[in-house]
């Protein structure tokens, strides 16, 4: 790309965005000068810190870019023990299916809420860097940045592995590569960093073959033979039959012990650390993202299953007297403005718009604190907009994202209590149950709004039992 056709989509990001002069001049200088690596799936929260630019406003930023094919998106499914980045090319199409992590050799299922990291990787017609040219890889240089998240926050002993390498390079395509070495007995490894693949093969004393040979087939399916190895001199070679360089590597064998594995498995907590990364759930609950890709679905067979989704329903009070009242044209002008205010105070938040139904607005976060905030911020800016008042509900819980109409939609028991605590409030009330009151963060939300009554039980329509809700003003 040219830098006069660069500098013409970093101004239809700025357009498109309405952002500052000084905010794309930062991302412009950003990718002229930063060193490959940082281009690299990048995060755009570290992004935010080290350019000192908002959070929202870099998010944001990331997605109009992706839109104008400055940056690329890069999906990944996180492995919790060793911090792998497990690629997918189909997007959220893809993330119901289960990946593999070759280093640990676990399954992990993808948990949008929590385990799917959203990066960007600048795109080759904007500036090329190594990671777009398998020729100019290095195993030692770029192994990590291709095997893991870019928001790993320390170091273990799967990174250190990579620096140690028994053998490594890069096998021209449909070249054969070969060495010999002395070996002791252990646990070897041998790796494509760029297509997360891994063989592994043992060394004891004794008996055992004296070669091990691999094989890079299409889609950088790596297959061997000889698992089995004798301590001592041994010959590994390396056939690639793909149309294109591979790097790779063979070192010590980093995957945890099985007294590791099991330990995680019981604590069902991982050991990695990771910095704050942009996740798949916080990407379909923003503003942008659905304004901006439309047309990118979810798995058509079950949709996606997410832990804990914040949802807010809001409705006017007395629309239909407003129509006749004020008549047609005037009314459908009003409800318009109120249906942009309501939109721009939840993009403000980190919140999407999922649809409108008739005069009232269904809006997803990621959590329930903006929510609260958003609802907030409605009930006191709905006044300027022809004297409206609106009666608003909330409540989090899990659901199910779907594709519905070629947009994406949720369903759930969570939806339809968020919808049924709605109905109950009334004339400029904002209504939430308890998962949402007791929320981290909504407190210091709830100080600034005035409890109407102490919390009641409700028999909601449809819902079994009776649900705990608050009534603030």
């Amino acid at each position: 790309m040219s830098t006069a056709t660069l500098e013409s989509r970093l101004a239809a990001v700025k357009n498109a965005g309405r952002f500052d002069d000084a905010i794309v001049g930062s991302l412009a200088r950003y990718l002229a000068e930063a060193p490959d690596e940082k281009l690299f799936r990048m995060n755009p929260y570290l992004y935010a810190k080290e350019t000192g630019t908002p959070e929202r406003v870099a998010v944001d930023l990331f997605l109009h870019a992706a839109h104008a094919g400055v940056v690329e998106f890069s999906w990944g499914v996180l492995c919790p023990i060793c911090g792998s980045f497990v690629s997918t090319d189909h997007a959220l199409r893809a993330l119901n299916e289960e990946r593999i992590c070759a280093i640990c050799e676990i399954p992990i299922p993808p948990v949008i809420d929590d385990n799917v990291e959203v990066a960007f990787t600048v795109a080759p017609s904007a500036r090329a860097i190594r990671y777009h040219t398998p020729e100019k890889l290095d195993f030692l240089r770029d192994s990590f940045a291709l095997f893991f998240s870019p928001s790993i926050a320390h170091s273990t002993k799967f990174d250190r592995s990579l620096e140690n390498p028994l053998w490594f390079g890069t096998a021209p395509a449909g070249a054969k590569v070969e060495t010999e070495m002395t070996l002791a007995p252990g646990r070897y490894v041998l790796a494509l960093p760029e297509h997360h693949a891994v063989r592994r093969f043992t060394v004891d004393e004794g008996a055992g073959g004296s070669v091990s040979s691999f094989e890079v087939l299409a889609g950088g399916q790596l297959i061997q033979e000889g698992e089995q190895l004798a301590a001592g001199s041994v010959r590994m070679t390396l056939q690639n039959r793909l149309g294109r360089p591979v790097v790779f590597g063979a070192f010590i064998d980093p995957r945890p012990s099985a007294e590791e594995l099991a330990g995680t498995c019981a604590k069902d907590a991982p050991l990695r650390e990771f910095h704050r990364f942009f996740t798949a759930k916080e990407l379909v609950t923003t503003q942008t993202f659905r304004d901006l890709f439309r047309a990118e679905s979810i798995p058509a067979q079950g949709g996606l299953g997410l832990k804990n989704l914040t949802v807010l329903f809001t409705d006017l009070k007395g629309s239909t007297e407003l129509y006749s009242r004020m008549g047609d044209m005037r009314a459908y002008g009003l409800v318009g403005e109120h249906f942009g205010l309501l939109r721009d105070v939840v993009a403000m938040h980190r919140g999407a718009v999922v649809k409108t139904i008739g005069d009232a607005v269904m809006a997803s976060f990621s959590t329930p604190a903006p929510a609260l905030e958003a609802a907030m911020v409605m009930n006191r800016e709905i006044g300027k907009v022809g004297h409206l008042e609106l009666k608003i509900g909330l409540h989090a819980g899990p659901c199910i994202a779907v594709d519905l109409n070629e947009r994406l939609d949720y369903f759930g028991q969570t939806v339809n209590i968020a919808a049924r605590v709605q109905a109950i409030a009334e004339s400029r009330q904002i209504v939430c149950t308890d998962p949402v009151r007791d929320a981290p963060g909504a407190e210091e939300v709830i100080g600034g709004l005035s409890l109407v009554r102490p919390r009641e039980l409700a028999a909601l329509k449809g819902v079994a039992g009776q649900v705990g809700v608050w009534r603030y003003q």
